[in-house]
């Protein structure tokens, strides 16, 4: 999985009209190189390789935001000041991955 960092702490970076990163905390996580390529180019750090383990679809990406809210209070996910489906999103996979940093 690829780490990225640099330029900006919460939110997502665009690119040709995709979303190629969201950040929280500083921090995003992509296991696509295409998008880690994008994102070097545009001055972030990328670190790390892809994993070799196909990525399953996020069932979280097809929830509402009403659904991903009652999810995380569900899981006992602190969500911050989250209020876009994209922040919520990063802030519940970090939680679930342990990069809540």
């Amino acid at each position: 999985m690829y780490k990225i960092t640099g330029k900006q702490k919460f939110g997502a970076v665009w690119a040709n009209g995709e979303c190629v990163a969201i950040f929280n905390r500083g921090v995003a996580y992509t296991n696509d190189t295409a998008k880690a390529d994008i994102l070097r180019a545009k001055g972030y750090t990328v670190e790390g390789e892809p994993d070799q383990v196909e990525v399953q679809a996020d069932p979280l990406k097809k929830m509402t935001v009403d659904e991903l809210k009652e999810y995380a209070a569900t899981n006992g996910i602190d969500l911050g000041e989250a209020t876009k489906k994209a922040d919520i999103l990063a802030a519940i996979q970090a939680a679930e991955t342990g990069n809540d940093e």
